[in-house]
């Protein structure tokens, strides 16, 4: 079994944390999360994962509260690629929404 665990800087203050464990290079479960640096800390924003024995997307609010969206990847290789380019496509209006949650 491989597990692979790195971080990816899209800027000094946004970055991507990528989680992931693949048995003959079939992803078996893996974590695809944003993180923004704001206000002196790191807040994860949007997570991709498998936990709960489904993939699924975390969205997480300046409150604490976190929305739990499913997602129709039964094929986690394909949802793992799926998060990776939302997240690299869209983190600046990921973190944009939480920034104006923050500020009400």
């Amino acid at each position: 079994m491989g597990e692979t665990n790195f971080l990816i800087y899209l800027t000094i203050d946004d970055r991507i944390r990528h989680y992931h464990f693949s048995i003959k290079g079939k992803v078996t479960g893996f974590v695809a999360q944003y993180e923004a640096f704001i206000v002196g800390k790191w807040y994860p924003i949007i997570r991709y994962d498998t936990a709960h024995g489904f993939t699924h997307l975390d969205r997480m609010h300046s409150n604490g509260s976190v929305e739990k969206i499913p997602l129709p990847y039964w094929d986690y290789n394909e949802a793992l690629l799926f998060a990776q380019d939302d997240i690299k496509s869209n983190w600046e209006w990921y973190r944009e929404r939480y920034e104006k949650e923050i500020r009400g």
